[in-house]
């Protein structure tokens, strides 16, 4: 399994190499090599992730041999293909991308934001970004936890 995601890491490191910025950014083939590390540390145990590092490995290699001539529907596919990666990590070994706690309190310090402003301030101005600045401290701080214990994708 090792020498499987080296591969996956060489080749990623040859599609950085050749594809223009625009194009790096728009396959943030980054995130591509975080969700191929977290596939190998679950591979061991979990077939499905065995399955999802191969089928990354072989749409990585067509990609690298299309790399001049990538068109939409390649970028389709490997949206689609990294969504279905994300969402099984998600699912069944409970990681979570960045940012989750992040977006989550923000909008919930916002909604209680606004309650408190119209209720104790009368000015609902000044309570959403109060409740903004807390949900977004919160969700900070949860999100900072998750990515030192190593939860995040």
């Amino acid at each position: 399994m090792e020498d499987q995601l080296a591969f996956v890491k060489s080749l990623l490191r040859k599609l950085q190499g050749t594809l223009d910025k625009a194009i790096l950014q728009k396959y943030n083939l980054n995130k591509c090599e975080r969700v191929a590390e977290k596939l190998n540390n679950f591979s061991p145990n979990c077939m499905e992730c065995q399955q999802q590092l191969s089928e990354l490995k072989d749409h990585l290699i067509q990609l690298e041999s299309k790399k001049d001539r990538l068109e939409y529907t390649d970028y389709n596919h490997h949206n689609q293909l990294i969504k279905g990666i994300t969402s099984h990590l998600h699912k069944k070994h409970k990681l979570l991308p960045e940012g989750y706690y992040l977006s989550i309190y923000m909008s919930f310090g916002i909604s209680i934001g606004c309650a408190l402003g119209l209720t104790i301030f009368n000015n609902i101005a000044l309570g959403i970004p109060i409740g903004m600045g807390i949900g977004i401290a919160i969700g900070a701080g949860l999100d900072a936890d998750a990515k030192k214990k190593g939860k995040t994708i």
